[in-house]
């Protein structure tokens, strides 16, 4: 081992960048092997698309790891195990994961790695053990709406001596269903008084807070859930879950219309009956309004995975009905129509 002054080598750039730093403040000197490129970095992907559509979209976000020594010691890599707190950031500067206090690879020892976007996740801790996982506590969803949450796992990981070494891949997958209301008018609008118009739409009954094991989400890969509900926390018609934004006068519906986009969700195994979404509507422009009440339990579909978009889309006909779409599967980029569940 010997005492050097290390910059990481990140690009012309950013390399500049750092010297012109390091030249303003003092030098600190730090252990590292002769092999400038055995320290820990990270490369990242996305599993599927969601409000956060690729890595490119990602500016940071918080690791954890640890490996078991030649006696079969847990040895925390960022001095975080069994801890609840908000883990070690990694932040994309010119094109490339940094984070500070350098680690460096052990050979011959097994190493797992967790990371979760974004940063600042609170009720996180690490649990270390021969198959070790990650849970997330009280997860509140009140204090989340419209922000995704992923998560990425590198288990039994394991360089020996003389390997070259490289970025640890972290492929990160949502946690959170998303989901869609969506309007749109009658296929034949020139019916006489026909004004189809929303005063108000509402999703309630789910619950706003829940905690999550990443062991039950991998385990339950086909699902994506590993989530556990607080029934505590159920939301209700008066202080709902979600809710559309429309003026006093009401969305006139002439097209397609978006009430509710991209809400997050918990993943739901199966829908339990009170969990619905309330539509205040009409379907002429007399000013005579009803509302409609429907149970998720009643539309043709059985559960949410995480990871997957759910849009809902009903009709206002001439009649005086609320009609839902059939369900159907289709491409992400094709996501118009019916209850469309897409990976």
């Amino acid at each position: 081992m010997k005492q050097i002054i290390f910059i990481p080598i990140l690009s012309a750039a950013a390399a500049l960048s750092l010297l012109a730093f390091v030249s303003s403040c003092a030098k600190v000197s730090i252990d590292k092997p002769d092999q400038a490129e055995q320290y820990i970095d990270f490369s990242t992907s996305v599993e599927t698309k969601a409000p956060v559509e690729s890595s490119a979209d990602m500016t940071e976000f918080a690791v954890w790891g640890y490996y078991a020594d030649v006696d079969g010691n847990y040895v925390d890599v960022f001095g975080r195990i069994n801890q609840e707190d908000t883990g070690v950031e990694v932040r994309k500067e010119n094109g490339s994961w940094v984070y500070e206090d350098l680690r460096w690879w052990q050979f011959g020892v097994p190493y797992n790695f967790f990371a979760v976007y974004p940063t600042g996740v609170s009720g996180i801790s690490l649990h270390s053990k021969a198959d070790p996982y990650l849970t997330i506590a009280n997860y509140s969803m009140s204090d989340s709406i419209g922000r995704d949450l992923m998560l990425a796992t590198a288990p039994n990981i394991i360089y020996n001596e003389g390997e070259a070494t490289q970025p640890v891949p972290l492929t990160f997958s949502h946690l959170l269903s998303r989901i869609d209301l969506v309007c749109r008018p009658y296929s034949d609008q020139n019916v006489e008084g026909y004004e189809p118009r929303v005063y108000s739409a509402k999703l309630y009954g789910l619950a706003a807070e829940a905690s999550f094991r990443s062991d039950q989400y991998e385990a339950d890969n086909a699902q994506r859930n590993g989530w556990t509900v607080s029934d505590g926390s159920l939301t209700t018609e008066d202080a709902p879950f979600a809710e559309a934004s429309v003026s006093e006068e009401g969305q006139v519906i002439d097209e397609r219309t978006e009430l509710m986009s991209d809400v997050l969700v918990f993943p739901q195994r199966t829908f339990r009956p009170g969990m619905a979404f309330k539509i205040v509507w009409a379907s002429t422009n007399d000013g005579n309004q009803r509302s409609s009440v429907i149970e998720l339990i009643s539309l043709p579909l059985e559960a949410w995975i995480g990871g997957r978009h759910y849009v809902y889309t009903f009709t206002i006909s001439p009649e005086g009905r609320i009609v839902f779409d059939k369900p159907s599967v289709q491409k992400w980029d094709e996501a118009v129509g019916g209850i469309i569940i897409v990976e």
